[in-house]
């Protein structure tokens, strides 16, 4: 009787696929802070309400680079998940594999 596969207990290529999908949205927000960043620096306004809106518009750009930044770690937080999860559910299979082939070997005994 031929043992049976174990069951996949993780799967890898979605957690590969939000990995990318996290550093893409953590890039793109990267790029569009640094295109805003770009064309509040054209704007010459010199009234008190100009810099009052160039004081909070920098304060919201830097909280845009913090998301960006969070983004990419979690990004990197997810992959190293799937590669220590994926050695773990490994180990795990060989665990098992090993434990019904022990008890294939004591069944077959006369």
């Amino acid at each position: 009787m031929p043992m049976p596969v174990p069951s996949p207990l993780l799967d890898s290529a979605r957690l590969d696929a939000l990995s990318r999908e996290l550093a893409g949205f953590a890039a793109e927000l990267a790029a569009r802070r640094s295109e805003l960043w770009s064309r509040a620096g054209e704007l010459s306004w010199h009234s008190p309400a100009a810099r009052a809106f160039a004081t909070v518009l920098h304060e919201l750009l830097g909280q845009l680079d913090r998301a960006g930044g969070r983004l990419a770690e979690l990004s990197a937080t997810v992959r190293t998940h799937r590669q220590r999860a994926g050695d773990r559910a490994a180990a795990l299979a060989r665990l098992a594999h090993s434990g019904l082939a022990a008890v294939e070997r004591v069944v077959r005994l006369p």
